[in-house]
């Protein structure tokens, strides 16, 4: 199976072209202050884009590990005492920083499964103890909500992923996209979602997902899943919407149905895979090169092992359709793969969907799992950057809410709107990175030059975009990016 090309991409069809902002070298920890403080002066928010509101007197926990460039902890620390908190750094020692290949997701989100299943009990205590006001901590994943303990985040491995229009963007315009993003999730009655690299993929979004006025996610079920997280279940994750809801329905209601395909997880690039779905659930894997080896042992592990909360045996169930909101984030250059500089931080660019399979991340049967002893728990990721997403909704009209990897909010009146009051609405909506995949969105062949090996080809292209912008964006028919540093 493993020998099997993918489907060749429609070379007919053009797909937006390469984009991504020229690299700028941290010469100090100074350069990095103007984003921390853009950080530390948003709206608190409990979700994936930092926003930390930082206030005179509170009491901060930074907590950080030896993967984390020392320029980023030392530009945060400046930033805390500037703003006048009370702060203590915590600097976990991770050891030596590997350098990662795709197929490591495979182990890694085994171990992510309990390392972060730690943290939410780690911030239990806190909350408890009550030192601290605000803690910043981890780079993505859920976190504690409805607490009097405020948990944000800290996704700045190296300067390069400080030095980012991400993080300026006024926290208003963020909060419109995700808006009018959740608010289409929420009256979904039918979702499809295709994909050059071969995904096409279907699922209803049953009314049992939803409360009465689809407001919320079904407060029945978000009890089982998160009655010690409500508040987060209950809703969407700011910069990573749940285009799935983030729990599984009993019985025969899960439908997903179709094939997810593509060459990229959370960490890195892998060969083609393709997974085909039935009733929600993962039944058979193409390709995939060590990554496809690596989760069809896993396939055959638990397909007949009854997990907490899934509809029948097997561990690979879809539950999780996340849809990056912020066009400003790009794929890392300096260091790419080494340690957490990896693909989880590209995942959240607006309109690049991850599909996610296996057990649902920090719910309580995900835990009820892993204290039972289960050998296997974990979750493991596709990355799609093209996608078109159309949806039926529950008032029996269509509409496309992405469309060839652009999330349409950007184009949406309203949001432009709100984003005119800070400056040029095409400066801030414009994605400032589309990556450059051959046969694609680019000359050449899909499988030849990219798709049985894309490491090779992204190792190199980024290492070309680094070293010679000027000449990757003439060689790769690129368009310029808006803006990539603090301007606003």
């Amino acid at each position: 199976m493993d020998q099997l090309a993918p489907v060749q991409p429609d070379t007919a069809v053009k797909h937006r072209p390469p984009r991504c902002p020229p690299f700028r070298e941290a010469k100090s920890v100074d350069d990095l202050l103007p984003y921390f403080d853009a950080v530390a002066k948003r709206e608190f928010s409990p979700g994936l884009w930092a926003a930390w509101d930082l206030q005179k007197g509170e009491k901060v926990l930074l907590r950080v590990d030896s993967w984390h460039h020392p320029m980023c902890v030392e530009a945060a620390v400046k930033t805390l005492e500037k703003f006048g908190c009370d702060y203590e750094v915590i600097n976990a020692d991770r050891g030596p920083i590997p350098t990662f290949e795709g197929h490591n997701e495979a182990e890694l989100f085994i171990e992510m499964t309990k390392e972060i299943a730690n943290w939410f009990e780690a911030w239990e205590k806190l909350d408890d103890e009550g030192v601290y006001d605000k803690v910043l901590w981890g780079f993505g994943g859920p976190i504690l909500s409805e607490r009097k303990l405020k948990v944000q985040r800290f996704p700045f491995i190296t300067p390069e992923m400080v030095m980012s229009a991400a993080h300026t963007v006024p926290a208003e315009i963020l909060k419109a996209i995700d808006e009018w993003t959740w608010e289409r999730c929420r009256r979904t009655k039918r979702m499809h979602i295709v994909d050059p690299e071969g995904t096409d993929l279907w699922y209803t979004a049953h009314d049992e997902y939803f409360d009465a006025s689809r407001t919320y996610f079904n407060e029945e079920h978000i009890k089982q899943w998160y009655p010690q997280n409500v508040a987060y279940g209950r809703t969407y994750l700011p910069g990573h919407l749940w285009g799935k809801p983030n729990f599984l329905l009993p019985g025969a209601l899960e439908d997903g149905t179709g094939i997810v395909a593509g060459t990229m997880n959370h960490i890195g690039p892998f060969p083609h895979i393709r997974l085909k779905m039935e009733g929600s659930k993962v039944v058979d894997i193409e390709g995939g090169g060590e990554f496809g080896d690596k989760l069809r042992n896993l396939l055959d592990q638990t397909y007949n092992v009854q997990y907490p909360g899934h509809p029948d045996k097997g561990l690979m169930y879809w539950w999780e359709n996340s849809i990056g909101t912020n066009p400003k984030i790009h794929r890392p250059r300096s260091g790419y793969l080494d340690g957490w500089n990896c693909a989880l931080y590209e995942r959240m660019r607006s309109g690049v969907i991850h599909i996610g399979y296996g057990s649902v991340i920090s719910s309580a049967k995900e835990t009820e799992a892993v204290l039972s002893g289960m050998p296997i728990v974990g979750h493991w990721h596709v990355h799609l950057y093209f996608p078109d997403v159309d949806i039926e909704t529950v008032d029996g009209g269509t509409e496309r809410i992405i469309e060839d990897g652009r999330l349409l909010a950007l184009d949406d009146p309203d949001v432009r709107a709100v984003a005119a009051k800070y400056g040029d609405p095409d400066d801030f909506l414009q994605e400032d990175w589309i990556p450059a995949i051959p046969g694609i969105n680019m000359e050449g062949d899909y499988w030849r030059d990219y798709a049985h090996d894309p490491m090779d080809w992204t190792a190199t292209e980024l290492s070309i975009c680094r070293k010679w912008h000027h000449l990757y964006m003439k060689m790769t028919g690129a368009e310029h990016a808006g803006h990539s540093h603090c301007d606003h």
